[in-house]
C-alpha cells in the first residue's frame, strides 16, 4: 500500500491532528491544504479512503429533528452505582460505564501539575485513567505518572523516551518542515516531538502507546518496565486491554493485537490509509471474543480478537459538508458496546448504531462528535462538533432534546470554534467541558443547564470519574480533583 500522507489541517481549537505522523506545531495555522483542488487532493493522497468506499449515512441537509414519539418525559434512567475504577480510556473495555455517580457539589479538593503541557512538540491528549486507588496521566511530551487518587501525593513519574532521535519510519525529522510543507510526506516519531497514544490499567500494569511508536507495560505499583515494544509506526490510539490481549492503532491506521503479557505482536489489521484526523486518543472497543475498532477513514470494523478475522465492517461519512473541518471522516472517539448495539460517531456529522453480530446499521443521526458517546440504559447523549447537546434513544435513534451551548468564542464571525469534551454522568446530572476553559453541568432528562463555571485553562481531554470524584486534566497538564 502507498504511504505516502497528505498532512490535512483543520482548526478546532487546539483539538486537531495535524499529520498521521502523529505530529504538531503551532505554526500549522498558516498552512491551509484545503484550498488545493478536488483532482490535486487525490493525486496527494495516495492511498486513502475514496469516496466509492464510503457509504454515505445521511444527506447533506439533514439536521437534528426533536421527536414527537419519545420526549424528556419518557427519560429513565438506570439505578446509579458508585465506580472505584476507571481504568480504560471510555471507562471499561466497552466504554460504557452507564449512570454513575459523584457526590456534593463538585468543590475543587486538590490540583496537581503532573507534567508538561500543549507545546509545539506535543500535545495533552491522553485521558487519565484510575486504578487500586491511583490515577495515572500522560503529559504532552510523553511523561506518565502516578499519583494517589485521593490526595494527589505523587507515587511516580516514567519517561516514554527511544534510544535516539531516529524516526520509525523514513522522513525528515524537522517537525517544523513537516508542518510548513505538508505535501513532502510523513517523517515518523523522533524521541523529540510526537503525540498520540495513551494508557491503559489492567491486571497491575500500566499499558502506554505513544506517538514514538512505543507501546511499553509498567509495573503499576512502582513504573518499572515489565516489557517494551518498539513497533514500526507512531500509535494514535489509546491502548485496550482485555483478557490478555492489548489492542491499540497507529497513526496510518494500522490495528495492532498484542500479548500483553509480553508485548508480543499476535496480529494486525490495514485499514484504509488516511492520515488527516483530529487531535484526540480514541481506542477500540472489546466484548466477548469481538474487538471494534474505530479509523480516521471513517471506517468501523469488527474482529476476531484471536485471530483478526473481519465479522463485518461499515464507514461512517457524511456527503456534501461546506467546511474542512467537516470533510475528515475521523471516528475520533471510541464507539461504545451496549446490549448489543454498537453506538460510534464520526467528527465529519454522523453518529450510528449497529447490531453488534452483524453489523447492521439500525439508525443514523447527523450529530457527529469528536468525544466518547455516553450510553445510560435506553438512551445516548453527546455533544456535537457545533455545541449541541443531544439526547437519543438507543433503540431508535429518535431525538428525544437538544440544547444548544456556545459553538464560537466569536458567534457572530463564527470565528474561533469551541471544543467541547464529555459527556460524563454524575447520577442526576451531566457534565461537559471546553477549550475555553468552562465546565457545564446539564440535567439528563431535558437539557436544561443546572450550573456553568470556569476552569482555569483549556480542556480537551474527556473528564473522568471514579469514587464519586471528578478528575479533570487541562492543556496546561494540571490535574484537578472535584468531589
Amino acid at each position: 500500500m502507498n504511504k505516502t500522507k497528505l498532512l490535512c489541517v483543520a482548526l478546532i481549537g487546539a483539538s486537531l491532528l495535524i499529520s498521521g505522523c502523529s505530529t504538531i506545531s503551532s505554526v500549522a495555522d498558516s498552512v491551509n491544504p484545503f484550498d488545493k483542488t478536488e483532482a490535486d487532493k487525490k493525486a496527494e493522497q495516495g492511498a486513502v479512503a475514496g469516496e466509492e468506499q464510503r457509504i454515505s449515512l445521511i444527506s447533506a441537509d439533514e439536521t437534528l429533528i426533536t421527536s414527537t414519539d419519545i420526549t424528556p418525559q419518557d427519560v429513565i434512567l438506570p439505578d446509579v452505582y458508585v465506580n472505584e475504577d476507571w481504568p480504560m480510556p471510555g471507562g471499561n473495555v466497552q466504554h460504557a460505564m452507564q449512570r454513575t455517580v459523584a457526590g456534593g457539589g463538585l468543590d475543587r479538593i486538590w490540583t496537581r501539575d503532573v507534567g508538561d503541557g500543549s507545546s509545539r512538540k506535543g500535545r495533552v491528549v491522553a485521558s487519565p485513567v484510575i486504578s487500586g486507588g491511583k490515577i495515572f496521566v500522560m503529559d504532552g511530551e510523553n511523561r506518565v505518572s502516578a499519583y494517589d487518587a485521593n490526595s494527589g501525593a505523587p507515587i511516580w513519574r516514567h519517561d516514554i523516551k527511544v534510544e535516539s532521535q531516529g524516526r520509525t519510519r523514513e522522513g525528515r525529522a524537522n517537525i517544523f518542515e513537516r508542518v510548513t510543507n505538508p505535501f513532502g510526506g510523513d517523517g515518523g516519531g523522533s524521541d523529540k516531538e510526537s503525540v498520540g497514544g495513551g494508557i491503559a490499567a489492567a491486571d497491575g500494569k500500566l499499558f502506554v502507546t505513544s506517538g514514538l511508536g512505543t507501546v511499553e507495560a509498567l509495573e503499576a505499583r512502582s513504573g518499572n518496565v515489565a516489557w517494551r515494544k518498539r513497533l514500526t509506526t507512531p500509535m494514535h490510539s489509546a491502548p485496550i486491554v482485555s483478557n490478555g490481549r492489548l489492542f491499540a492503532i497507529s497513526d496510518d491506521n494500522e490495528l495492532f493485537a498484542l500479548n500483553s503479557a509480553t508485548g508480543e505482536v499476535l496480529w494486525t489489521y490495514q485499514g484504509i490509509v488516511e492520515s488527516a484526523r483530529m487531535l484526540t486518543s480514541p481506542s477500540p472497543a472489546v466484548i466477548d471474543d469481538v474487538v471494534i475498532a474505530p479509523f480516521s477513514s471513517g471506517e468501523l470494523v469488527a474482529l476476531r480478537v484471536q485471530n483478526g478475522v473481519v465479522l463485518w465492517q461499515d464507514a461512517l461519512s457524511s456527503p456534501g459538508r461546506l467546511t474542512p473541518l467537516s470533510s475528515l471522516n475521523d471516528i475520533a472517539s471510541g464507539p461504545v458496546i451496549a446490549d448489543g448495539y454498537v453506538i460510534a460517531t464520526a467528527q465529519s456529522g454522523v453518529i450510528s448504531a449497529f447490531d453488534l453480530r452483524n453489523g447492521q446499521r439500525i439508525w443514523s443521526q447527523p450529530a457527529g462528535s469528536l468525544g466518547y458517546p455516553w450510553v445510560a440504559g435506553d438512551f445516548v447523549f453527546t455533544i456535537t462538533t457545533n455545541g449541541e447537546i443531544v439526547c437519543l434513544s438507543k433503540i431508535s435513534g429518535d431525538v428525544v432534546w437538544t440544547k444548544q451551548l456556545r459553538a464560537f468564542k466569536n458567534e457572530k464571525k463564527r470565528k474561533e470554534r469551541i471544543a467541547w469534551a464529555g459527556p460524563i454522568m454524575l447520577g442526576d446530572k451531566m457534565l461537559v467541558v471546553s477549550s475555553r476553559g468552562e465546565a457545564v453541568e446539564f440535567n439528563p432528562y431535558d437539557g436544561s443547564i443546572v450550573r456553568e463555571y470556569k476552569l482555569k485553562d483549556p480542556v480537551f481531554v474527556p473528564p473522568i470519574i471514579a469514587n464519586q470524584t471528578v478528575y479533570i486534566l487541562d492543556d496546561k497538564a494540571r490535574l484537578t480533583a472535584l468531589r
